[in-house]
């Protein structure tokens, strides 16, 4: 189906509808965000002069909605300027304005009679062929469309989107019984390629797949808690990062979400369901009614399961007594199956040593997560046709590290399931029949392609994979890769473009990086090759900042030569990556911090995920950047300066001061990009295409006739005098107690390379003349004392420069 999304109305702008207009924002897509008209003005709307009939009360639920949304953390919105791709409206006054829309996604209420004359509203406005879709999580998407058309029917679906929608992977997609195939199709490869989504296929049954899972385990924990004797902070820590999910745990998250909240989405799944065994299920302990009768609803009454009070000036943390609903002291967890499983390394070892353990901890954790593993199997294909599914709608929906057909693959699976039976387990027939085969787990990896357990092949069919995204493993299986260096792997990513994925010490810059830097720029030297994309292994390309405890070391040591040799290295070949003759796209995701945010600015260009946060840290441990940070900084200025012949640089001086100053870190791909990238760098919101976006830009360099800066042009010096203001400012802020004695002494030292080191203004000097002041500065500060202190700081408070 040839069909681009450009506009869409959204009808209902709470919460998830803004979230929705705000995800679309990030990809460029304009929307109008609809809501109904207030029943009567406030007080305030009179005092003011307003009637019904203006505009300012008519459209105040939806202009009051964007405005939370702006003020929302964490933000829905990448940057502020998104908001204006915004535009709100009522459904009234407004609802004409659908015949423009491609796409109307219907977000109202979970009243089944409301949504339907939505619909018929929406259907007496649209052109035909619109897409129209339900963000409902519990109604069922057949029975709101009963009364609709054919026409309609055949492009409505459900787009469950999961809240909060710019940082929540799932999209979960269901179709109706009468929904076109090529709209499913559409919808898929919109969400995944368009919006950065994980797509789950959901059928039209309660909850859809990730509720009806994730609703399962807040009852089943409640009444194993209660059958065990253990405590909620005990609970709390067997269901969190013990066992691969969020932190919060079970009560951690029902206070965070809204102990009404919990409660009510379980008991949507309950009244939908129509197995008397299975309402069992998802029926909520009579403790959870009780505290939603007293009002004990969580952190938006102060006080859940947990609360804070003040005693003898100190926080303290108390947790509920659910018998007596009073509250008491917080007792650490002290179980031995714990123990065991925090000295594990991983989610499989850890849920094996609670497997092989017998305290109530060990008990819990065997019956909730078999438990979970046998119901979800019980419902293939009812809820959703696969294990892939499944298990996909818990990682993305619920952050669970593994879904239960993942995290069982990784066990002892013939052991496990033999040990259910002997318990008394119903185990259903189709994993009998799959370990009867010689199957004994549900996934593996071959060649770099990864399978899964097709129940009704019963076989392992491929995991599908979009041909246009570039899969590294897979790469590396058809014999791709080019050399295996000492921080990272080069591939052939085809088509002339080379890649260096890097993969360097605890995930910082360091010496040896630079080295494989070094080496993959001299590969990228040989014909065969048009351009080279940079990409980062794991979930951030640089998260861990610099290697700033190899050079407090060899400080120690007084080994300043060594360290000028690693800034000197660093800066030489960042620089290359800018002045190379070829196109160099850097593809970078999540933090890129310190020397990490160099790899943006000094390039031919950046391809930023949507998730991305990057930006200079060095002042946090007393040093200044000095891998060509300030040299980049200057000659923005110079480009700003160069556009108006009598411009006074002392603004553009002190914009590019205060990034650096005050440690300013993008707060999105977009925010990066203002930062510390250019205009023209490329945004990309699926990861899964992050390297095929950044290649794809290599090759458009490459048609366009890719011409390369030219390095060390001369240009003029500012002039002390001219950031002279920076010196003053800075000053007053440490007169003021806002910065300390030392922390200006490091500001004064950017300022001086700001200053091209005193030279009168108009001198004549070049890059490589603010490198080496770039040098000095980090070496007379890292021979401070008090700067070693900072980073040995760093490191003892657990943010380790190197592992």
């Amino acid at each position: 189906m040839k069909k681009r999304i450009r506009k869409v109305a959204i009808l209902g702008s709470g919460t998830m509808g803004g979230g929705i207009a705000a995800l679309l924002a990030a990809a460029g897509i304009r929307t109008y965000l609809l809501d109904i008209v207030p029943r009567e003005l406030t007080d305030k709307e009179k005092a003011a002069g307003l009637t019904t009939d203006s505009p300012a009360f008519r459209n105040r639920i939806a202009d009051g909605n964007k405005a939370l949304l702006l003020k929302s953390k964490p933000a829905q919105f990448q940057t502020k300027a998104d908001a204006d791709l915004v535009t709100t409206g009522n459904t009234e006054d407004h609802i004409g304005v659908l015949a423009e829309c491609d796409w109307v996604v219907e977000v109202v209420p979970e009243v089944i009679e409301i949504k339907k004359a939505v619909l018929k509203n929406i259907a007496a406005n649209i052109k035909p062929g619109t897409f129209v879709t339900s963000n409902t999580s519990s109604i069922s998407i057949n029975k709101i469309v009963e009364d609709m058309p054919l026409e309609f029917r055949q492009h409505w679906m459900g787009t469950h989107f999961f809240n909060p929608v710019r940082y929540m992977k799932l999209l979960e997609l269901i179709p109706g019984k009468d929904t076109l195939p090529e709209v499913v199709d559409f919808f898929a490869d919109f969400g995944e390629r368009v919006l950065g989504k994980g797509i789950v296929y959901a059928k039209d049954t309660p909850a859809f797949v990730a509720n009806r899972l994730g609703n399962w385990a807040g009852p089943s924990a409640c009444k194993l808690m209660l059958e065990l004797g253990l405590t909620i902070p005990e609970m709390d820590a067997l269901t969190g990062s013990a066992i691969g999910r969020p932190g919060t745990g079970t009560f951690g998250l029902f206070d965070m979400v809204g102990v009404d909240i919990a409660v009510l989405s379980c008991v949507e799944v309950k009244h939908n369901v129509t197995d008397p065994v299975e309402q069992a299920l998802y029926t909520p302990a009579d403790f959870l009614q009780k505290m939603l009768d007293k009002g004990i609803l969580g952190n938006k009454t102060k006080g859940g399961f947990y609360r804070k009070v003040t005693v003898d000036g100190k926080k303290v943390k108390e947790v509920i007594d659910v018998n007596t609903f009073e509250y008491g002291p917080f007792v650490k967890p002290d179980l031995p199956s714990l123990a065991a499983a925090k000295a594990a390394k991983g989610v499989p070892a850890k849920v094996t040593s609670f497997f092989e353990g017998d305290d109530k901890g060990a008990q819990f954790v065997w019956r909730h997560l078999t438990g979970l593993f046998l119901y979800a199997a019980s419902k293939i294909p009812e809820v959703a046709d696969d294990i892939l599914n499944m298990d996909r709608a818990l990682n993305w929906g619920y952050n669970h590290q593994m879904g239960p057909f993942q995290l069982f693959s990784a066990l002892d699976l013939p052991k496990y399931i033999a040990r259910m039976k002997a318990e008394g387990m119903a185990v259903p027939a189709w994993i009998d029949e799959m370990l009867a085969a010689g199957i004994t787990s549900f996934y593996k990896t071959e060649a770099g392609v990864d399978y899964y357990y097709s129940i009704p092949d019963k076989k392992y069919v491929p995991v599908a994979v979009s041909p246009a995204a570039i899969i590294l493993p897979k790469l590396k299986a058809e014999n791709k890769v080019v050399a295996s260096l000492g921080s990272g792997t080069l591939y052939d990513l085809g088509d002339g473009v080379l890649g260096l994925d890097t993969h360097s010490m605890a995930n910082c810059v360091t010496a040896d990086l630079f080295d494989t830097l070094a080496a993959a720029q001299a590969e990228l030297a040989k014909p065969e090759w048009d351009g080279m994309v940079i990409s980062g292994a794991g979930k951030d390309f640089m998260a861990n900042a610099t290697d700033f405890f190899t050079m407090m070391n060899l400080a120690n040591d007084k080994k300043w030569d060594d360290i000028d040799a690693i800034l000197k290295k660093g800066q030489t070949v960042l620089s290359a990556n800018k002045y190379s003759l070829k196109p160099i796209v850097t593809a970078v995701k999540g933090k890129a911090l310190a020397g990490g945010a160099d790899f943006i600015t000094q390039c031919s260009a950046a391809q930023l995920l949507g998730e991305t946060y990057a930006g200079h840290v060095e002042l946090g441990f007393g040093l200044i950047p000095a891998f060509g940070t300030l040299r980049e900084s200057i000659l923005n200025v110079n480009a700003r300066l160069a556009l108006s012949k009598d411009a006074f640089p002392a603004p553009f001086v002190q914009y590019e001061f205060e990034n650096i100053a005050q440690a300013k870190v993008g707060t999105s791909g977009k925010d990066t990009r203002k930062l510390w990238g250019r205009p023209t760098d490329g945004i990309s919101l699926a990861e899964e295409f992050l390297i095929t976006d950044a290649k794809k830009r290599v090759l458009d360099m490459v048609e366009a006739g890719y011409c390369a800066p030219i390095k060390n042009v001369p240009f003029k010096a500012f002039g002390e005098s001219f950031v002279s203001v920076l010196t003053v400012g800075t000053r007053g802020m440490m007169l003021a107690g806002v910065i300390s004695e030392y922390d200006w002494e490091i500001l004064r030292t950017i300022v001086n390379v700001y200053a091209a080191g005193g030279v009168i203004k108009g001198a004549e000097i070049n890059e490589t003349y603010i490198e080496d002041l770039e040098r000095e500065g980090f070496l007379k500060l890292i021979g401070n004392q008090k700067t070693l202190d900072r980073i040995m700081s760093m490191v003892t408070k657990g943010k380790p420069l190197r592992n």
